[in-house]
């Protein structure tokens, strides 16, 4: 390693009860000879590590103790602990934050919003919608990563849009295209990365998500979640049914994730791949639709009087009209977008990409119709890996600001 890569950590070495993560602005690129090259995404710098460096980096992706990484026998474990500090003073380790970043008090927040304690964003009339972050990706099966896409999204998010109050209140931003102003009027606040001290799958990461969402639909905030990994919608569906009685889910996706209806232990067995079971089998989901699909199914799912589908790209040559006819109006909706169903050739940033998906501009106008039609209570999007460049994020960005704008309406009036 090249000590000179960054300067050193003053908190270094480290206990091995100390919770650490690896420093999320860090990539680990393909492996040559042996060898894996470390990138420091934001400073430009770059090293090349071995395997055991690039394994244990990749282990503290999730915030975890040293004491908690497994060894073959005791002797491994002070040439473990060496390998921590080493890391720590390079900088590539880090203590973890269990608050989560951006930190409130400052405007680091998706599309620079300002950031709120979760009280905070409870009080009065505060805000209108709140971005939470959930950087969890145990749900994965294939690719790992979406737990950065939180952080990324908001890296990029201000190229695109830059919240400001005024004495008036918040003023929106021309659109040319449109001649309207987006977000206009409308209050937006970030709290953070909702997180437990350290990620395990399921329980008390999905309990303090269903929480959360919970406590801000009470309140009258519409919560809009960065994941992480689709597994991440089912807390969010149920924190979103606990306040709203019952839900509508249109589901944006490549792939269905849906097998069968079940009921059984979720926090045993659901993953990204198949959350729309429990989805479907909850009774206070009377309707999924799904628009994108175009995964190979053996065997199909099972049909089911909650599922509608569009599949492929048939949502963009059907009439709008008659999607809605299918799209109870008197239910409210959650959107989830799981970034896979545009097009490889649009966005490769994600775990199980497919070819024959939507177009940026075929999806941004399915999400204005959708979300300026019925009344969207909750939105995730997940499934974004971040990749070296902003491209990728600037287009997930610019999805999300669309479907926000839409389903909030613009406040201010023509320009």
């Amino acid at each position: 390693m090249n000590d000179a890569a960054t300067g050193p950590d003053e908190d270094a070495p480290y206990g091995d009860d100390t919770l650490l993560v690896t420093d999320p602005l860090l990539a680990l690129r393909g492996a040559r000879n042996g060898r894996t090259t470390v990138w420091h995404t934001r400073e430009g710098w770059e090293v090349e590590v071995g395997p055991a460096t690039a394994d244990l980096l990749a282990a503290f992706a999730v915030p975890r103790t040293p004491a908690s990484l497994p060894v073959r026998d005791g002797a491994d474990r002070p040439r473990l602990r060496a390998l921590v500090g080493a890391l720590g003073e390079r900088g590539l380790l880090r203590r973890h934050d269990p608050d989560g970043v951006p930190t409130p008090g400052g405007r680091g927040g998706m599309f620079g919003a300002p950031v709120l304690s979760l009280a905070e964003a409870l009080r009065g009339d505060a805000c209108d919608v709140v971005f939470a972050g959930m950087p969890y990706d145990l749900g994965a099966s294939h690719r790992p990563g979406s737990r950065f896409g939180p952080a990324g999204l908001r890296r990029t998010g201000g190229a695109l849009f830059r919240y400001r109050d005024t004495a008036d209140g918040p003023p929106g931003a021309v659109d040319p295209v449109t001649g309207r102003r987006v977000l206009a009027g409308v209050r937006l606040a970030d709290i953070g990365d909702v997180t437990a001290a350290v990620h395990r799958s399921t329980g008390p990461t999905w309990s303090a998500l269903e929480d959360v969402v919970r406590r801000l639909a009470e309140h009258g905030r519409l919560p809009v979640v960065l994941g992480g990994d689709h597994s991440i919608t089912l807390p969010v569906v149920r924190g979103l049914a606990r306040a709203h009685g019952s839900l509508g889910v249109l589901h944006i996706d490549a792939h269905g994730d849906y097998a069968r209806p079940r009921t059984d232990d979720a926090e045993l067995h659901c993953h990204h791949g198949n959350v729309m079971d429990w989805v479907v089998g909850d009774p206070r989901v009377p309707r999924l639709a799904q628009f994108g699909i175009r995964q190979l199914e053996d065997p199909p799912a099972l049909p089911d009087d909650t599922l509608r589908r569009w599949p492929g790209t048939s949502a963009v040559r059907t009439p709008l009209a008659d999607i809605l006819a299918e799209l109870p109006e008197d239910l409210p909706y959650h959107l989830t977008v799981d970034v896979d169903a545009l097009d490889p050739s649009v966005l490769s940033a994600t775990g199980t990409p497919l070819p024959g998906g939507f177009t940026h501009a075929e999806l941004t106008g399915l999400l204005v119709g959708l979300c300026s039609s019925r009344r969207i209570v909750g939105i995730d999007v997940v499934e974004f890996l971040p990749q070296e460049g902003e491209t990728d994020g600037l287009i997930v960005a610019d999805l999300l600001l669309r479907a926000l704008d839409a389903a909030v309406g613009a406040r201010g009036g023509d320009a």
